[in-house]
């Protein structure tokens, strides 16, 4: 499942990586107003659209862009299961690792920011997810629920 339409995936592709962030944000933004009017429907569609885009910029620059693919694919997962489609949320989580391991492991952390290993790790263990969440994301509530065991193994 695509959120964003090939019109726009190419417009956004020809913006400025800072752009890019700038546009992530915006729609993580959007999404804590949409999730605290309790409006799911449209978290989906704005958490949707900013994984999208964290999918899009690492296609051209892989090392960029991991941990807001994985913040949003964190949101877009929960709120997928949390509306019941826990397909999709399993499709969603699949095209975030297969993103992040579209780069070499390496096992030093490179920065003060967390490394794709560490996100990839994060992504398969939902009880580290809510810590993760609070650290990037100054929400008042995290939105992460647990999966249920079924759906984590279907993962592994």
């Amino acid at each position: 499942m695509k959120f964003l339409c090939p019109h726009h995936r190419s417009m956004f592709a020809n913006l400025s990586l800072i752009e890019q962030n700038d546009l992530w944000v915006y729609w993580m933004e959007n999404a804590l107003t949409l999730y605290e009017s309790r409006d799911s429907e449209k978290v989906i569609i704005v958490a949707g659209n900013a994984f999208d885009l964290a999918c899009l910029v690492r296609t051209r620059n892989s090392d960029c862009m991991h941990v807001e693919l994985t913040l949003s694919a964190i949101l877009l997962c929960s709120i997928l299961r949390n509306c019941g489609e826990h397909s999709v949320a399993d499709d969603m989580l699949l095209r975030a690792l297969e993103s992040l391991r579209a780069t070499e492991r390496c096992h030093v952390r490179m920065s003060e920011y967390c490394s794709s290993n560490e996100c990839i790790d994060i992504l398969l263990d939902a009880s580290l997810q809510p810590e993760f969440f609070a650290q990037y994301l100054n929400w008042p509530t995290c939105p992460v629920t647990y999966p249920s065991k079924q759906s984590a193994m279907m993962v592994h």
